[in-house]
């Protein structure tokens, strides 16, 4: 307490700590100062005088031992933490700790008082003061090998060293608010036996109990100290680890009254040495980079990098830092003299998207032999063998023999999956038996091969490109036009106007026109999207259409066409955010969307 309270003469002040001292050694009452006190001031100064006065009245006729027994009874704690002691837990076991040491002060009386019966209290405060009590069997006294006493806060209650460290202060150890009651709730079942409200137990806090614990063992700690007390903590929050300081530093602090010239702070901030090899180097890497560091400190860096690096230590040589190094190759992917580019309609797609994707997933970016792909592969399979007719049971027992291939990992997960696709095979049965009034098979799984001419051989930009693909189905309309039908098994559907626009078919309506089949043009009668994954209560499946191009059309998609061939030839690919980015594979290689923040072209 260093609240300054007036005497009782007008003008003078005195401190809390010396009013204390005052009444304990009845130099002074201490009835003048209680108006001047708060109630948290005055009621611990009362428990101490109530105490004081049961020792002073049993010191007029009583031996050391009534004295003791007589402050003791005052105080009122033997009810107190003999309750905590029955209850368990962290308080009781420090109010074991507290009853043990009150037994050893009560038997060190006793030992006292047979030894000097007459003896006065003053006598037996000296005695204890030049006591040194066995722990262990080791006598303080004895003659040890020099070195360091390592303890828990626990064990240091009555004990003092010239210097103290207290290590580790990190939130999560110091405090560590694990909950002490383990598996079987062992704390709730205290509060139960001591008769609280089960349905109230919820709303009582458990943190707080052992942050104030917690908070009390660091006081102890830190207060076994007589000359140095030292505090360390590491912070590497910034760095690869997720050590914090404690919040407990922040109430360490100087006061401001200490003396300058003797007193040094109880906590240093010192700057981050990790003993971890990636974070020191990326910490020294930081610094050479940061043009804001002043050039010594810069200077100072790159020798100790310089340092590591002719140790070996990965990352310390700058030929080993990400984007130093300059491009590969600034060579093209294709010259015109390589001849058309082959596309297909879905690279053409992938290429307006995003050339960037296409890129990457084209050279190793995705799993091609995915199970989600896999599963793609055989519904497309058996759709072809829906449509040609065979009797459903025997596509069911296809399946079934062919499902054990795909890895699925969990058999829940397979046969949810299997569930699945016989749905999807359903769907469009629905659908094809639905669509016969309108639409006429004309084929299934149709190749196409189309070679649309550029102008590279006089002096213009644009390759000669070659389609090549696969149609699922080739349909004839009521006017005889060659209709394109993909069938989808993804769930994701884009809307009316996304299938207008769907690159993939608007391509295969072009290579139809410039002879795709057998060299023979057709004219483009749209396209239509299946997607059996999603059934449709009317067409079976859910279902997109593409109107058919008009030669205009084809003429105006032939520069879609043109473009995408142009983005092959690289060497830069640029990234386009678009509606797929939140399903690409590749995006944590993407410098435009946060996974790939990190890769720029300085």
């Amino acid at each position: 307490m260093r609240r300054a309270v007036r005497r009782a003469d007008p003008g003078e002040e005195r401190g809390s700590a010396e009013i204390l001292t005052a009444v304990l050694t009845g130099a002074a009452e201490f009835g003048p100062y209680r108006e001047v006190l708060t109630e948290l001031e005055a009621e611990p100064v009362e428990r101490v005088l109530s105490a004081v006065r049961a020792a002073r009245t049993a010191a007029g006729a009583g031996t050391v031992e009534e004295v003791l027994w007589a402050a003791w009874a005052a105080t009122g704690l033997a009810t107190r933490w003999g309750a905590l002691a029955l209850r368990g837990g962290t308080l009781g076991d420090q109010a074991d700790r507290d009853l043990d040491a009150v037994m050893g002060l009560f038997d060190s009386a006793a030992d006292f008082t047979d030894t000097l019966p007459t003896a006065s209290v003053t006598a037996f405060v000296e005695y204890l003061e030049q006591l040194q009590i066995p722990r262990s069997g080791i006598r303080r006294d004895q003659p040890t090998t020099p070195g360091v006493t390592l303890l828990s806060a626990h064990s240091t209650v009555g004990r003092e060293w010239e210097v103290v460290a207290v290590a580790g202060v990190q939130e999560g150890r110091w405090p560590n608010l694990r909950r002490r009651g383990g598996l079987l709730g062992t704390d709730e079942l205290l509060d139960a036996l001591d008769g609280m409200d089960p349905s109230a137990l919820p709303t009582v806090s458990r943190s707080l109990p052992l942050l104030a614990e917690e908070r009390r063992l660091l006081f102890v700690a830190c207060s076994r100290a007589r000359r140095t007390l030292l505090i360390t903590a590491v912070d590497t929050a910034d760095g690869d680890g997720d050590l914090v300081p404690s919040r407990f530093l922040q109430g360490i602090a100087p006061s401001g009254d200490e003396d300058p010239e003797t007193y040094t702070p109880a906590v240093e901030s010192a700057p981050s040495a990790s003993l971890d090899l990636r974070t020191l180097v990326a910490t020294l890497r930081a610094v050479v980079c940061d043009p804001q560091r002043a050039e010594a400190e810069r200077e100072h860096a790159a020798a100790q990098l310089a340092r590591l690096a002719a140790a070996g230590v990965p990352g310390a040589h700058p030929d080993s830092w990400y984007g130093l190094a300059g491009a590969s190759t600034d060579d093209p992917l294709w010259r015109p003299e390589d001849g058309p580019v082959a596309l297909s309609p879905s690279n053409v797609e992938a290429l307006s998207a995003c050339a960037l994707r296409w890129m990457l997933e084209r050279f190793g970016g995705s799993d091609g032999d995915s199970a989600k792909q896999a599963t793609g592969n055989l519904v497309h399979t058996l759709v072809q063998a829906v449509a040609g007719h065979i009797p459903k049971d025997e596509v069911t027992r296809s399946l079934e023999r062919v499902w054990d291939r795909v890895d699925l990992e969990a058999d829940w997960f397979a046969r949810r999956e299997l569930a699945r696709t016989e749905e999807m095979l359903e769907s469009f049965r629905a659908w094809l038996a639905g669509s016969r009034g309108e639409l006429t098979e004309a084929g299934v799984e149709i190749g196409v091969d189309a070679v649309i001419d550029g102008n590279l051989a006089a002096g213009g930009e644009d390759p000669d490109v070659r389609i090549r693909g696969r149609i699922d189905r080739l349909e004839r309309d009521q006017l005889g036009r060659a209709v394109v039908v993909d069938v989808k098994t993804g769930r994701t559907l884009p809307t009316q106007a996304e299938g207008q626009a769907q690159a993939q078919l608007r391509t295969y309506q072009v290579a139809l026109a410039h002879g795709g089949i057998g060299g023979v043009p057709e004219t483009p009668g749209g396209g239509r999207l299946v997607y059996v994954a999603k059934s449709h209560n009317k067409t079976g499946a859910t279902v997109r259409e593409q109107d058919a191009l008009s030669p205009q059309d084809v003429d105006e998609w032939l520069g879609v066409i043109r473009d995408a061939a142009r983005r092959t030839r690289g060497p830069q690919f640029p990234a386009t955010l678009n509606a797929s980015c939140q399903y690409c594979a590749v995006a944590s290689c993407c410098p435009v969307v946060d996974k790939g923040r990190s890769v720029t072209d300085d």
